[in-house]
């Protein structure tokens, strides 16, 4: 044996580290631009709304796995972790045939991505390790800032004796944390659209009655100017700051006559309810059960004052 695969047998661990400097100027930008953007509009639910909330998440989460790289080797294995770990994997080095320095090159890009005979892993430079394996073709490529040192290490570990008597590893299975964050990615914009089409709820007391929600407002009795019923919506304009998904529509918006009122309404459902007051525009309120309509006109009737 000689002296260089006795120096490496007596290794427990090495860890290396590469920060994503690349991936951060290119991401981090992004995240804030979109957070301001959401902050500035405000937290509707509105499909707007929805899409800058999910471009946060993603860019958000893209930084979290981009922004570092992290390489272990110990005396049976090689692993990788992107950023909090959300990606990575583990090599037997009695699977590796080899592991050599190598420079990607320019068109290969940064992340995660398919290359010629393999993957590639990277979060910042040209400069990688390239493992090959013994009973496949594709090759991975993991981009790092010392891969000089880092293959010849790998590579000595390779040639040692030690991997002819390897010690068997017992792998264990646990959830990968992306997978998490795919369901949260996806699973989100769908719970606030069901949750931006559920009927209003209005609550009221002695002094007034309050709308809940996203675009809510609190109305007292004494401002009540006029308590209508009709059974045709005005046509509407455009959507100046709410949500509209097929028949429901919430918040602000225009009429062809250039009114600019509040909706809580779900269209094709009449009667609708028309309130003006002295401090807000006009409102339209309905509910698909008619009865509710009619209930909540009559309340408003009675306590008008």
């Amino acid at each position: 044996m000689t002296t260089t695969n006795i120096q490496y047998k007596a290794m427990k661990t090495r860890t290396f580290k590469q920060f994503g400097t690349f991936s951060v100027i290119i991401l981090l930008p992004l995240l804030l631009i979109f957070s301001g953007l959401l902050i500035k509009t405000g937290f509707h639910s509105d499909p707007m709304t929805i899409i800058q909330l999910f471009l946060v998440i993603t860019f958000l989460v893209c930084v979290l796995v981009f922004y570092q790289i992290k390489i272990t080797i110990d005396q049976t294995t090689v692993s990788f972790k992107l950023g909090l770990g959300f990606v990575g994997k583990t090599y037997q080095l009695s699977d590796i045939k080899s592991c050599k320095a190598v420079t990607n090159g320019i068109l290969y890009g940064i992340g995660i991505r398919m290359i010629p005979n393999g993957w590639l892993f990277n979060v910042s430079g040209l400069q990688a390790i390239e493992l090959q394996f013994k009973n496949r073709k594709s090759i991975v490529r993991i981009g790092i800032d010392k891969p000089e040192e880092i293959a010849s290490i790998i590579q000595s570990l390779i040639d040692s004796d030690d991997l002819k008597d390897p010690v068997p590893v017992v792998k264990q299975r646990r959830m990968n944390p992306m997978w998490i964050v795919v369901v949260i990615l996806f699973l989100l914009p769908i719970a606030l659209l069901i949750s931006s089409n559920k009927e209003i709820d209005i609550q009221s007391d002695i002094n007034g009655f309050e709308i809940k929600g996203i675009y809510g407002m609190t109305i007292s009795y004494r401002s009540l100017l006029r308590v209508d019923t009709i059974s045709e919506l005005p046509a509407i304009r455009i959507k100046t700051n709410g949500y509209a998904f097929r028949n429901t529509k919430i918040g602000n918006f225009r009429l062809a006559d250039q009114t600019n009122v509040k909706l809580f309404v779900k269209k094709g459902f009449p009667p609708y309810i028309l309130i003006k007051s002295k401090d807000n525009k006009p409102i339209y309120i309905n509910f698909e059960d008619k009865q509710k309509t009619i209930d909540l006109y009559n309340e408003l009737l009675k306590n008008k004052k």
